[in-house]
């Protein structure tokens, strides 16, 4: 791809002069960099590479915001694993619609088959280089902890399982003068229920070392294997190093069998109820850990009033970038390296159908000067007749593909915000759920028990009872007066339990029926929930089919008056006083003043 070194206009490999004002073609380094997808999200710069694709920092033209844009990989976007695996990052984020995972607010595919997603910028740093400025005071864990856990529960009443928790996938902004505002990144790779599978059985995903026991052995896997990685990440966290370390082998071998050291004994400082929150998140069986993110929530909450610890170093100050991906290969990395490139891509971007209709003006302007005397020949005025019927064509595209991205735009934000607003009334019922359904396991615990108990006293009474029985007609005695009296404490007994296990059973009852209203009362919401991103999902997807029709036919239309005008423009060249007035930027001739 390349650019003209005067009017910015791209066109393909081979061309040398551009022929719409004879100016130097020049390479252009990166051909998505000034490009507008989907009529609506503007690329300005390269921000980051990873495995998957590419990541730029763009500008949503209706909303006039930044954005990041996330192209996969062109050797990948025509294999369907690594399309569905790029776009699930898509689904799993609008399905959660969390405000501490990060939001991803379209995607879709250009007519020439690449394959994006566009996110919301981040601003800030990776966790990651926060722990490596030191370790974390309890006051600044705390805050982070708690909405990590928050983000990570609603991902997973949803079935998401991220799969890859790490501090690499953490993101610190400021946001709203609120510091250290947690954004969970990359979804890509998650697992969600019902998703048909798109790797072999056993394949392991995860980072080594921050794997699940159960994770590393390529277990199925539950949304305990996000909370054991979490526990890790909170280990590092507050004591500056992870809890087991070594090679990848020796890693994933200690992850399955070795006790991880009490956080305490690295920092004494620290609370009794971290060594208890995080050797429950490190323990080796599921089920010993937190039931669910909720029940977590419960517990780092009352580290708020555990007290400081030893505050650390100072931390780095953030730098301005995407987390998971590599560093970012800016314009004015590659001028200092010596290579020409265009104009930066805020000024490189500009209404090309505007502009169109402006140039075809200025050259029915120079048409009068090189003919003042109404001597044109016939082809330049029937290609300035058509030029200005392609300009008005593009003109007209342009008007309705800015009246769809408005449209979609307030869709997008309209879903959103109704999402969000939902998620927050399920977050309070799902909590209470959690409690609930805790609570009812200890009262069927506790009912168990109570019938054990039952059944304990009731074998003795009933031996006296048949002794009493069978010796009914022997007439009263001492010794069966005494096994009368041994008889009714017994029956004493077995009543006082009896009414305690009928107590606990009501209770039971009563506890299952609370259990099952919250239950009834989540899928309610759950399926509200689902219907509205669905209609969402619908109204959006006609109008991405829409858009990418309008972008394609805007597109076509572009090259084609590209092609018509050059003979025009090399008519113009033969005047060198028309040659200036070809260049961008230069004022407009006057159109009375001929050129001969």
């Amino acid at each position: 791809m390349r650019v003209c070194e005067s009017c910015r206009s791209r066109f393909k490999d081979g061309a040398t002069v551009c022929p719409l004002d004879g100016g130097r073609l020049l390479e252009l380094p990166d051909p998505l960099i000034g490009r507008t997808i989907s009529g609506r999200y503007t690329i300005v710069q390269k921000i980051g590479a990873g495995g998957m694709g590419t990541v730029y920092r763009g500008r949503h033209d209706v909303f006039e915001r930044e954005i990041a844009v996330k192209f996969l990989a062109p050797e990948l976007a025509h294999d369907q694993v690594s399309r569905t695996r790029f776009l699930r990052e898509a689904r799993a984020a609008n399905r959660i619609q969390h405000e501490h995972i990060i939001e991803v607010n379209d995607f879709g595919e250009t007519d020439d088959g690449l394959v994006y997603l566009v996110m919301e910028y981040l601003d800030g740093q990776p966790l990651s280089r926060a722990i490596a400025a030191g370790r974390m005071a309890l006051t600044r864990f705390v805050p982070i902890a708690i909405q990590l856990a928050s983000a990570l529960a609603r991902a997973h009443e949803f079935d998401i399982v991220h799969r890859d928790i790490k501090p690499d996938n953490i993101y610190l902004i400021d946001r709203d003068d609120e510091p250290d505002f947690v954004k969970v990144l990359d979804f890509g790779i998650a697992h969600m229920k019902g998703d048909l599978r798109l790797t072999a059985t056993g394949t392991v995903f995860g980072t080594p070392e921050y794997i699940a026991p159960e994770q590393a052995r390529g277990a199925p896997l539950t949304p305990s294997v996000d909370l054991y990685a979490l526990g890790c990440v909170f280990f590092e966290m507050l004591t500056g190093r992870l809890p087991f370390r070594g090679s990848t082998p020796d890693l994933v071998v200690q992850h399955i069998r070795a006790t991880p050291p009490k956080p305490s004994s690295l920092v004494p400082e620290l609370p009794p109820l971290v060594d208890d929150i995080l050797l429950r998140l490190l323990a080796k069986d599921p089920a010993a850990r937190h039931a669910d993110g909720y029940h977590l929530l419960e517990d780092l909450r009352r580290l708020r009033g555990a007290g400081p610890s030893k505050p650390p170093p100072p931390a780095q100050p953030p730098r301005r970038a995407f987390a998971g991906i590599m560093p970012a290969v800016s314009l004015e990395a590659a001028r200092g390296a010596g290579t020409r490139v265009p104009p930066t891509a805020e000024q490189a971007t500009f209404d090309v159908a505007r502009w169109w209709t402006e140039r075809v003006t200025l050259l029915a302007s120079l048409a009068q000067r090189a003919h003042p005397r109404g001597d044109a020949p016939p082809w330049l005025t029937q290609s300035l007749t058509a030029l200005e019927a392609n300009a008005a064509r593009l003109a007209e595209l342009r008007k309705q593909l800015a009246h769809l991205a408005q449209r979609s735009a307030e869709t997008e934000q309209r879903a959103r915000d109704t999402r969000l607003r939902i998620g927050r009334a399920l977050d309070e019922l799902v909590s209470d759920e959690s409690r609930a359904a805790r609570a009812l396991r200890e009262f069927e615990s506790r009912a168990e028990g109570s019938r054990t108990r039952l059944a304990d006293q009731e074998r003795p009474l009933l031996a006296a009872w048949d002794t009493l029985r069978a010796s009914a007609d022997g007439g009263m005695s001492i010794e069966r007066a005494s096994a009368l009296r041994e008889a009714g404490a017994l029956a004493s007994g077995w009543i006082e339990m009896a009414r305690a296990d009928h107590a606990v059973a009501r209770e039971l009852a009563e506890r299952r029926r609370e259990r099952e209203d919250l239950g009834f009362q989540v899928a309610q919401l759950k399926g509200r929930l689902g219907a509205i991103q669905a209609e969402a999902e619908h109204e959006l997807g006609e109008l991405r089919a829409e858009s990418a029709r309008l972008d394609a036919a805007f597109t076509q239309e572009s090259e084609a008056i590209t092609q018509q005008v050059a003979p025009v423009v090399q008519h113009f060249t033969q005047w060198p006083a028309l040659r200036a007035a070809l260049s961008f930027g230069q004022t407009q001739p006057d159109s009375a003043t001929p050129v001969r």
